[in-house]
């Protein structure tokens, strides 16, 4: 059984599986725990190798077996206490790094039938983990390369056995890891290239299917909505600010989630400008919108049995005459007045229409917001994690859940009632800004709490992914810039409930 998993620049790789080793392949790769028994002659060089310092039972350290008539590459696969199913994703990446780096096109892989000796992993979320470290690892963005690397085609054969939960895993892992690398394109082209109207573009695509209804509101049309605070953010660019709303209905028993993403296609942060060296990444501040984007379009090649109202509210926060201004006071479309206490605090407010709309009109269960919201969320916990707050404990618990599992993770932020007044306004319903030490303290919270003024009886949760969605150096099966964040969390989740 061939499973295509993934494109990207000029070359491809190809999974299958099968009950034994492939003779044919030019690579077997064979994983092992420490403290593994092998043939006394592996054992003897391996050991050899360890002296030399050449190789360590450290996870994913490896080496290359000098008496094997067969090229054959050992992989540490650590303790066996501490495996976990992300290991899988970062022994597939190494497998697949080093057969670019040695020009090897075929390879037999036992990592997977080692893995799944762990107690504690299913052989459908082993599956899945399989597929999304070969798919993500294999991720290229060379389209403004104008000499690309001469890449070959790659076969990996995995000795498994038609194990079905496993194979369907496969299957799954391929789309999700697939989309997510299609939301780390749209991160990855430029501000000149992925404004507003294209974002809305690529939502019209999905209206293809029969199950979506792409429904876009312009400039006129926000007007007319209410929705003030999308276009005060939207009022400093000559490219203006859409809400883009897609509705997925594939089950007219489901109940509705919505799910909400940021879409500033370029932050300048208005009047209250950025720093020189913030300006050549804010094209990633988009990556909410990407995320919901990615999370529909699995969504539908997995026929997840479901119902989403995606909502992405897009604009690019710039200057010029008219543009939002410090002290400016707006209102929102569920009515509430707001106080601009900071430009750049903007992310907020766009996301503040998007939700409020999306109650009112959908009367979703569930809504969870996805945005590159707060640098206080970065400094809090680096680029590893995602922030979370909520209004529902058994929902933040799930996605910490579904974090885990997809590695796409995130970590609860202290939602206490004491933080809850912290963005009530003085001459307005609310500010955009907390006045606690100018909003460093508990800046990542704060923001949370102005997006809950704007929930009505919903379960609620705010995801910052502002960390983990725009990495500054590669690692493993993620490259260097946009990582495609919160389309395996959203994927994983969507898939238990449908």
């Amino acid at each position: 059984m061939i499973l295509e998993l993934s494109f990207a620049g000029d070359y491809m790789v190809d999974l299958w599986v099968s009950d034994v080793a492939d003779s044919r392949a030019e690579l077997v790769v064979i994983g092992l725990f420490d403290g593994s028994k092998v043939q006394a002659s592996m054992s003897k060089e391996l050991d050899d190798a360890i002296s030399r310092k050449a190789f360590s039972w450290d996870f994913g350290k490896y080496y290359t077996l000098k008496s094997s008539d067969k090229r054959t590459l050992i992989i540490s696969m650590g303790k066996p206490a501490e495996f976990t199913v992300d290991r899988v994703r970062r022994l597939m990446a190494t497998t697949i790094s080093f057969m670019k780096s040695e020009k090897i096109r075929s390879a037999t892989v036992d990592i997977a039938l080692k893995a799944s000796n762990i107690k504690n992993i299913s052989s459908r979320i082993l599956g899945r983990a399989v597929a999304e470290g070969a798919t993500l690892s294999d991720y290229v963005f060379d389209k403004y390369v104008s000499v690309k690397k001469d890449l070959k085609d790659i076969k990996i054969s995995l000795e498994y056995g038609k194990d079905k939960e496993f194979l369907s895993g496969i299957s799954e892992g391929k789309i999700i890891a697939s989309n997510t690398n299609y939301a780390k394109d749209l991160v990855n082209e430029p501000a000149v290239v992925v404004t507003p109207k294209y974002l809305s573009q690529e939502a019209l695509k999905l209206s293809k299917d029969k199950r979506i209804k792409v429904t876009i509101f312009d400039k006129k049309a926000l007007s007319g909505l209410g929705c003030g605070c999308l276009l005060a953010v939207g009022k400093g660019s000559d490219n203006d600010p859409k809400l883009i709303i897609i509705e997925y209905n594939n089950n007219p028993k489901a109940e509705k989630i919505a799910i909400v993403g940021k879409g500033l296609t370029f932050d300048a942060g208005g009047y209250d400008i950025k720093t020189a060296g913030q300006f050549s990444d804010m094209k990633c501040d988009m990556s909410g919108a990407a995320a919901v984007l990615g999370t529909i379009k699995t969504a539908m090649e997995l026929d997840i049995k479901i119902n989403i109202v995606g909502a992405i509210p897009t604009c690019e926060n710039l200057i010029n005459g008219t543009a939002m201004k410090p002290g400016d006071i707006i209102k929102a479309y569920n009515g509430k007045t707001i106080e601009i206490k900071n430009t750049d605090a903007e992310g907020r407010l766009v996301l503040a229409d998007a939700i409020s709309y999306v109650e009112k009109n959908y009367s979703p269960k569930t809504i969870i917001d996805l945005a590159t919201l707060t640098g206080a969320c970065v400094v809090a916990f680096g680029r590893h994690t995602s922030g979370i707050v909520g209004n529902d404990e058994s929902l933040v618990k799930d996605m910490i859940e579904c974090g885990i599992e997809s590695y796409d993770r995130v970590w609860p932020l202290p939602f206490y009632e004491e933080y809850q007044d912290n963005m009530d306004g003085d001459i307005t319903d609310l500010k955009n800004m907390s006045n606690k030490a100018h909003d460093r303290e508990g800046g990542a919270i704060t923001g949370g709490v102005f997006l809950s003024k704007f929930v009505g009886n919903a379960k609620w949760t705010h995801i910052d992914i502002a960390g983990p969605a725009f990495l500054d150096e590669a690692r493993t099966y993620n490259q260097k810039y946009g990582s495609g964040a919160g389309v395996r969390l959203l994927s994983y989740y969507l898939m238990k409930k449908g």
